[in-house]
């Protein structure tokens, strides 16, 4: 979905009203919208806290208050506001969650849900106090209680159109944004005071006739923009989709194994994983039973079979001279969608064999392996780095890090809204290639195969957190993996 600015999301919100849309219901829409969310990544919390402001920010988040609390929960407010100061709407809303609410404040217990309602898209510059003391506040539970924090529309303390941090700034682990994400929250500077990205759709705010506000326009991944495809119920195996996998080597069995995994649980019909004969039997014995096991000593191999996509790279290690001239020539031949990701692409970067990034290829750099196959990225931050990058070649990227990027050509760049730090542990992008050509395998385009891998790896981490023997700490790409179905089923 395409991002705005803060003027333009104004601008939006004032022709809705023109055309009879109330305030109201706006509100009444987003709240449940925001309870539904925290519902969905944080099923197993009773506790919530609203920090509140004087606005529709925080009446949004009164809204999600009273829901929950007619679910069970134990809610709670804090608010240095008068009450007389809050907005009329606002105040309707503290009404119907009940103003004991207000005379009986409470802070955040331990393990607590914390909503940032202190301000709206329109603040610009530091927090003033009383804000600064209540987001001081926020922040200190935040990691003391190990609670977590999420921001209705935007942290407060950031800049909607930049994303610039302004000193107290609350720091969020989940922002939902409302009907349409701002510009400011894509910025990389503003990833760790953002987290995760959810939205709350509203049908009555879109972003309609509405221009980007930079040349190459910022779209954000999010469940409502990309879907997964429903089979005939004659589906057989060889119509779901066939890749093929050139991964692992001595010491690095397992990124092989995660990415044929990763592959077969995206849907596709049949995986055949290429490995030398010396390995075969112990990459046997940790690899799904589902899996083709194939020994083979020249890469050509793939394009002798019938595939529909092509992985290659994951634990590849420093393959001999002889044996990287044939990868360079299965890339080269084969017209198939193509995954290159990690020790292909530090391969590639070392021959200067970039010629090799054609149409069909899928890259899939973290920043350490983009700055070896795109030197200038170290010139440059993200945006500019994907926009470059694809206008020069004509891959599809996708760039890794705490913002996902994924970009094609003239096409927007898609920052992805799912993600943990969580992830930053080993096989994450094994899964993630395995994944990718899955989808390319059963038809999805290159850059919706890509943009969809991203948004499920990332859900199915932040799902994974809500097992109560699953932390930050203690993920892997396998419970990744475990967690797909879950992830595919959130698109339903």
């Amino acid at each position: 979905m395409l991002s705005v600015t803060c003027q333009q999301m104004q601008d939006i919100e004032a022709a809705s009203f023109k055309q009879g849309h109330k305030p109201e219901s706006l509100m009444e829409q987003a709240g449940a919208g925001i309870a539904k969310t925290i519902l969905h990544y944080f099923p197993n919390k009773r506790n919530a806290v609203a920090y509140l402001g004087r606005g529709h920010n925080a009446g949004d988040a009164l809204v999600a208050l009273r829901i929950l609390r007619d679910l069970g929960w134990q809610v709670g407010i804090r608010c240095e506001n008068a009450l007389h100061e809050l907005a009329p709407l606002t105040r309707r809303k503290l009404r119907e969650l009940g103003d004991d609410f207000y005379y009986n404040q409470k802070r955040p217990e331990k393990d607590s849900i914390i909503l940032d309602g202190l301000l709206g898209i329109g603040a610009k510059g530091p927090l003033r106090e009383p804000l600064a003391l209540l987001a001081g506040e926020m922040n200190h539970h935040r990691v003391q209680g190990r609670s977590n924090t999420i921001a209705m529309d935007i942290p407060s303390g950031i800049n909607g159109d930049t994303g610039e941090v302004y000193d107290g700034a609350v720091i969020a682990d989940l922002t939902i944004t409302i009907a349409i994400p701002k510009t400011g929250l894509l910025s990389q500077n503003a990833v760790n005071h953002v987290g995760s990205l959810a939205l709350v759709p509203l049908e009555a705010l879109t972003p309609e006739n509405i221009q980007p506000s930079q040349p190459r326009p910022l779209h954000l991944t999010t469940r409502h923009s990309i879907k997964r495809k429903r089979r005939s119920f004659d589906t057989h195996k060889g119509q779901a989709g066939r890749v093929g996998i050139w991964a692992g080597s001595e010491g690095m069995l397992g990124a092989a194994s995660l990415c044929a995994e990763a592959a077969i649980r995206s849907g596709a019909g049949l995986v055949t994983l290429f490995t030398p004969p010396t390995l075969y039997a112990a990459l046997a014995s940790i690899t799904p039973r589902e899996i083709i096991i194939t020994p083979s000593i020249n890469p050509q191999d793939l394009l002798k079979s019938r595939f529909d996509a092509l992985v290659i790279g994951p634990g590849l290690g420093s393959p001999v001279a002889s044996l990287a001239e044939k990868l360079f020539a299965v890339i080269q031949e084969t017209e198939l969608p193509c995954v290159l990701d990690a020790d292909m692409l530090n391969l590639i970067a070392r021959e200067k064999r970039l010629d090799l990034f054609r149409k069909n290829t899928i890259l899939t750099p973290h920043p350490g392996e983009m700055a070896r196959i795109y030197p200038a990225s170290e010139h440059f931050s993200r945006v500019p780095t994907a926009d470059n990058f694809t206008s020069e070649y004509s891959s599809t990227l996708l760039y890794k890090g705490a913002r996902t990027l994924v970009a094609w050509e003239a096409s927007p760049i898609y920052h992805n809204s799912t993600g943990t730090p969580a992830m930053a542990t080993a096989g994450q992008g094994d899964v993630l290639s395995g994944l990718i050509g899955g989808l390319c395998a059963q038809g999805y385009p290159n850059l919706e195969a890509a943009r969809l891998a991203a948004w499920l790896c990332g859900e199915a981490c932040q799902l994974a957190l809500r097992e109560s023997h699953i932390t930050e700490e203690t993920l892997t790409a396998s419970d990744t993996i475990a967690h797909l179905a879950q992830a595919f089923d959130a698109l339903t």
